[in-house]
């Protein structure tokens, strides 16, 4: 598994990250595991046909969270 992400300063560059901290509420945090769990049966179900999905938290601002198949993603 790779993290990627970019910084906000400069979105341009993409870069695996070594460390990544996630701050939210127990609701929203329950949302995204079942998002993960519906990618990971999503990938598996519909092989390369599946190429990537975003997670929508619903925060006003919040950053861009993707999931992307790991044999079609190329960094």
């Amino acid at each position: 598994m790779n993290i990627y992400g970019r910084a906000q300063k400069n979105e341009s560059e993409i870069e695996i990250l070594s460390e990544a901290t996630l701050v939210a509420e127990p609701s929203t945090l329950r949302d995204l595991a079942s998002f993960l769990y519906r990618c990971a049966d999503e990938i598996e179900d519909q092989g390369e046909s599946w190429e990537h999905e975003h997670f929508e938290c619903g925060d006003v601002v919040s950053l861009q969270f993707v999931v992307f198949h790991p044999d079609i993603f190329k960094a």
